[in-house]
């Protein structure tokens, strides 16, 4: 009885999956989970470099991407063992996920989840010359591209392609942990000769694949998250391509949506995950003027500046629920040669205005954290060492930071100038950030202690408590700049006492001084922030005067944290941290 069972279980499997290769009807089964889709507290976003998750924090990212890269994952037969990799079972096939890459995304997604930042991962398929071959579509495996369309015609590549959804949303879903909420499915879709090859065919065959492939992933991530959220991709390209096998994107748009209705996927169920770069990336000026940037419908391409053109578009054919993310778009620092590092910070700062201004977009995905020494534009909020080795902050780190808060810069105030003379409405801000000094201080004396109850945070790798003092050893695998410290939340009354005091000894740096600073949050939405230089070796009495704070009475969160000033920490790095409280 039991093996005519399994024997049933798998006729109904392999049934599905001709079924679903067909692709005639989407079908979901019932969701494993149906929590609403999370909000964000803003749409600020960026692709973040792996393991420097804490300085995206301090920046404020409420958004990120992922790339899952079916490369990194599954690997080739030789590592396909319970040694290197997590075996999954799904519709009677077996699959293989490396034990390597899946300990990366759990650290990674586990890091944003502390900043309840929202996730959505990239769905890419590279070049395979193993047996993994068989998913790419046949006709494109003779050429060499970036990445390759999945092969929707063969029930295996199907089964695979959703078996892989379905393991990764599975990890990812639970309302308490790491989620991933939403799948962008491959890259800049119609520019298909680079990003999503599919070989020497008609557009419309090529089109109807991808369509083919967005439905199973909506179908595979939608079992077991009814609310995630699935995106087509497009470059700015928007009325005509760049060359053979690049379309127009609202060519492909069109042609999409039409699909995708035929599949059972009508408008609101699919959304847009778009490129809005400007015409040249490597000039950083989004209010540059050019024939082929106009409000109107048939402008040639799409980027900040005439924005409203995609929206009011999608907005009148797919309907509001068809939801906008901007998941990659950078201005560079270096133009020809001539350093456009200020220019980078304003229109960083102006792209995200732009989009905090329009209630079709939900978020800006900025490209990238550091820059990357593989690419000619350096579109990075840091400079690089080499590879992705984030080196110094940019002037763009700053302006990106404090660019939703009431903490203005000459940066800030140009793009808010600049956003308003595109959309005609005032920029808002959304923190209101009280700027303060920490300075040193001979008096020992608090009033009341608050040293208890704080936290690790950031690259901490051992936290040790003793005699009213934190000793924190700094972790030296982690990038120098990712900030270490410790956090600690609770309510303090600075109402009668308006001197926020604690002492740091710092031992370890490279140059002989630390950058520290203290943020102390009321609620989500208000906060004081100070900091100063440090130095080494010595125990330093540091006082904020908080005296024309009005927020000072309900204090919710204290940091503590630090920041190389200069090129880092030496190996073994420790602070000490006690005395912390309040005086008059």
């Amino acid at each position: 009885m039991k093996k005519a069972y399994r024997t049933l279980r798998l006729l109904t499997a392999v049934l599905l999956s001709l079924l679903m290769a067909a692709s005639v009807v989407a079908y979901v089964p019932a969701a494993e989970y149906n929590y609403a889709y999370p909000g964000a507290a803003g749409k600020k976003g960026l692709y973040i470099c792996p393991g420097m998750e804490e300085d995206a924090l301090e920046l404020g990212i409420q958004h990120a991407t992922i790339n899952l890269s079916v490369g990194d994952f599954m690997p080739s037969s030789a590592y396909r063992n319970n040694t290197h990799c997590i075996s999954y079972q799904y519709e009677g096939s077996k699959y293989w996920f490396s034990k390597q890459a899946i300990n990366r995304y759990d650290t990674e997604l586990k890091r944003l989840a502390k900043g309840n930042v929202l996730v959505t991962a990239i769905l890419l398929l590279p070049n395979r010359t193993d047996d993994l071959k068989s998913l790419i579509y046949p006709a494109a495996r003779n050429k060499s591209a970036n990445y390759y369309q999945w092969n929707m015609k063969n029930p295996d590549a199907v089964r695979a392609l959703r078996a892989i959804v379905t393991f990764f949303q599975r990890r990812y879903s639970a309302p308490s942990g790491p989620r991933i909420v939403g799948w962008i499915v491959g890259n800049e879709v119609n520019n298909t000769g680079v990003w999503n090859w599919a070989g020497p065919i008609s557009m419309d065959e090529y089109v109807d694949l991808y369509a083919a492939q967005v439905a199973q992933v909506y179908s595979a991530a939608r079992s077991v998250y009814a609310n995630a959220r699935i995106y087509m991709c497009l470059d700015h390209y928007w009325k005509a391509g760049n060359g053979a096998y690049w379309y127009a994107g609202k060519e492909v748009l069109k042609k999409f949506a039409s699909c995708m209705a035929k599949r059972g996927l009508g408008n609101g169920t699919w959304c847009i995950a778009y490129h809005p770069y400007n015409i040249s990336q490597y000039e950083p000026n989004i209010m540059s003027t050019s024939a082929s940037v106009t409000n109107d419908e048939n402008t040639r391409i799409i980027t900040m500046k005439n924005l409203k053109v995609l929206t009011k578009y999608v907005r009148k054919h797919y309907s509001e629920g068809c939801r906008i993310i901007l998941s990659e778009q950078g201005y560079s620092s270096l133009t020809s040669g001539r350093d456009t590092s200020k220019e980078q910070a304003r229109n960083i700062a102006l792209a995200f205005y732009i989009a905090q201004q329009n209630n079709m977009i939900d978020a800006l995905i900025l490209h990238r954290q550091v820059d990357h020494t593989a690419e000619e534009e350096r579109f990075g909020l840091y400079t690089s060492w080499g590879g992705e080795n984030a080196a110094l902050p940019k002037l763009s780190w700053t302006a990106y930071k404090y660019a939703d808060t009431t903490r203005v810069s000459s940066e800030t105030r140009y793009a808010a100038k600049q956003a308003r003379s595109i959309s005609g409405k005032k920029v808002k801000k959304r923190l209101t950030v009280k700027g303060g000094k920490l300075i040193p201080t001979g008096d020992p004396s608090r009033v009341a202690d608050y040293t208890d109850g704080f936290k690790p945070f950031g690259a901490v790798s051992g936290f040790h408590y003793s005699n009213g003092a934190y000793t924190l050893e700094h972790d030296y695998s982690r990038n120098a700049n990712v900030p270490w410290g410790m956090i600690r939340e609770g309510k303090i009354n600075c109402r009668n006492n308006s001197k926020f005091v604690f002492n740091l000894d710092i031992r370890g740096t490279l140059n002989g001084t630390a950058l520290v600073y203290l943020r102390l949050w009321s609620g989500t939405k208000r906060y004081f922030d100070a900091s100063c230089i440090v130095p080494g070796g010595v125990k330093n009495q540091l006082c904020a005067d908080l005296k024309n704070w009005k927020m000072r009475r309900k204090i919710t969160r204290v940091e503590i944290l630090l920041r190389p000033n200069g090129p880092g920490w030496e190996s073994s790095t420790t602070a000490r941290i006690s005395l912390i409280g309040i005086r008059k």
